[in-house]
């Protein structure tokens, strides 16, 4: 008797569509409003990984900080995984990544630094369709009618939060003490949004970066205060 696969490292967008009983139009929607990140395979693909940072008022810098090759799933942003899905192809440059990181083909392997991108590769990382389908769950939850303006109270307690940001310290203060500080902010945001997605759990990274930059501004501070 043979093994039954439960779980795949991806889904194509047809397994998806039926999954869900949606059309690829649907998909589509939810791509364009940032509400599923959709991905491609790639093998051995020279990228240039970076930060961008601020220098003064409206203007920007890319700041690399290493190039190698990668193999896997990365995933797309939202406008070209929409031209994909909508369009057929779009020729893209860059892939998505966490916080103000980027991610860029690198123009020595590939022309220009771009790549075409049909339909057919395009695909949901597991981890994406667990958070999707739990997203989608809590949308479909029947809410108990109250009063407008009142407190939605569940068991007497209130209501949970949806990511635990006392741990969330805890683990910042923890990861800093073991691993020592990183040289940059966005180092240490992204360092947070693995710790987050190792739970299969991704929240907004605008939420994340606020959080951490209250602890890289004091940290900071005290520092200033108490020079070694």
């Amino acid at each position: 008797m043979g093994v039954r696969i439960v779980r795949k490292p991806y889904y194509g967008i047809e397994e998806v569509c039926r999954r869900w009983e949606i059309s690829e139009a649907d998909l589509a929607g939810f791509v364009i409003e940032r509400e599923i990140t959709l991905s491609i395979v790639v093998a051995s693909l020279l990228v240039e990984i970076g930060t961008i940072e601020e220098v003064d008022d409206k203007n920007w810098c890319s700041i690399p900080e290493e190039r190698r090759h990668l193999s896997g799933a990365l995933d797309l942003h939202p406008v070209n995984a929409w031209s994909i899905l909508t369009e057929g192809s779009q020729v893209i440059n860059s892939f998505k990544a966490a916080g103000d990181g980027y991610i860029s083909i690198e123009g020595r392997e590939y022309e220009n630094g771009e790549l075409h991108v049909v339909r057919s590769q395009l695909i949901v990382r597991h981890a994406e369709l667990v958070r999707f389908e739990a997203a989608q769950d809590q949308t479909a939850a029947p809410v108990a009618a109250v009063a407008p303006g009142a407190p939605v109270v569940l068991n007497g307690r209130g209501a949970p939060a949806k990511y635990k940001w006392d741990d969330f310290y805890c683990a910042l203060a923890v990861m800093t003490h073991a691993d020592g500080v990183p040289e940059t902010q966005t180092e240490l945001i992204r360092r947070m949004m693995d710790w987050f997605a190792k739970q299969n759990l991704y929240p907004d990274p605008t939420t994340v970066k606020r959080k951490v930059a209250i602890f890289w501004r004091q940290y900071h501070e005290a520092i200033a205060h108490n020079p070694a």
